[in-house]
């Protein structure tokens, strides 16, 4: 029985690898001319940033993106940012969460709190973030439609029901920013990628 083989582009030249194969497979098996595995946070495949885990079609053009350049910087402060409501959630149950989005000098975090987070608590949220990375914790990018099913299902866990509602978000998962799908990110088992 033989295997489904693609044709895809790296570092400018074709190579044939075994259908399944995702982005992060292809970089670290690849050509000379990509950057090390260790400084590559995510792929540009067919001009378009993906996850390392995207599996591969035949003829795709692939390229391994930076943590150094823009994207990657990007990349890395919205994972970060993930992280941190992580470790928010974890130390301060009762927190709300809003957005958090990566901005030029960094990210920032909406959190509906009692009471400001003082110093001890700073240090206690970078502790913690520490130690959720340390875990080697995966993070994997998926689209999810809003005609999607598990659209209204996030919808609804997300900012309108349990102890952790998310009221900050209501306005963009109501519609107030309108977007034909909205990226979530799952933070449930590596490091930022």
């Amino acid at each position: 029985m033989s295997r489904q083989q693609l044709h895809i582009t790296l570092a400018g030249r074709e190579h044939v690898v075994d259908a399944g194969t995702t982005a992060s497979d292809a970089l670290q098996n690849g050509a000379a001319g990509e950057p090390p595995e260790s400084t590559v946070i995510a792929a540009r495949i067919n001009g378009e940033l993906r996850d390392l885990a995207t599996r591969l079609a035949d003829g795709d053009e692939v390229a391994g993106v930076e943590i150094a350049s823009d994207d990657g910087r990007a990349i890395l402060r919205h994972s970060t940012a993930h992280v941190m409501a992580q470790a928010v959630q974890e130390l301060f149950p009762e927190a709300k969460l809003g957005i958090g989005p990566p901005v030029e000098a960094g990210f920032y975090y909406d959190f509906d709190v009692e009471h400001p987070f003082g110093p001890d608590d700073l240090k206690a949220i970078e502790g913690r973030m520490r130690a959720i990375v340390k875990k080697g914790q995966r993070f994997s990018r998926r689209v999810v439609s809003e005609a999607a099913p598990s659209w209204r299902r996030s919808r609804t866990s997300w900012s309108w029901s349990g102890s952790r509602a998310r009221p900050l978000l209501r306005g963009v998962l109501g519609g107030r920013h309108p977007r034909s799908a909205l990226p979530r990110r799952r933070s449930r088992s590596a490091v930022p990628s």
